[in-house]
């Protein structure tokens, strides 16, 4: 057999991770326990946001994955991850940091009116115009 007729395999590349979109950065990025802790648990900005959503906002996750812009299974498995993690947390008495991720900060109001409590564009847009 000639070494020139063997076929390679065809490599596929993984898919490019998806970034996810997120109203605004968390106010508070770390949370201490009552007692000096030594252990940090790290949740990433697209964790935080998907529990705003779902479990402050109170929006099915359906709603929450496309102010997101990502699929409902993805935001499933982020949303389950992080509170996860934040239990994990909170039965241990370890700290909570809130950093890092695939994210983009929303550039324009995410369509929710009066419903988000923490829209930036909607909460600020009449107190701007008084300060120009």
């Amino acid at each position: 057999m000639c070494i020139c007729t063997f076929k390679y395999k065809e490599i596929k590349m993984a898919r490019e991770i998806k970034v996810k979109r997120v109203c605004e950065e968390p106010p508070n990025r770390v949370f201490k326990p009552e007692k000096p802790c030594s252990k940090y648990t790290t949740l990433n900005i697209e964790q935080f946001e998907a529990m705003r959503l779902c479990d402050l906002e109170g929006l099915d996750q359906d709603e929450a994955a496309k102010r997101m812009n990502i699929s409902r299974g993805t935001l499933q498995r982020v949303l389950y991850a992080a509170r996860k993690q934040v239990a994990e947390a909170l039965v241990s008495g370890n700290g909570i940091t809130i950093d890092g991720g695939n994210y983009e900060i929303a550039r324009e109001c995410c369509k929710a009116k009066k419903q988000c409590k923490a829209c930036r564009f909607l909460n600020n847009t009449k107190g701007d115009d008084k300060n120009e």
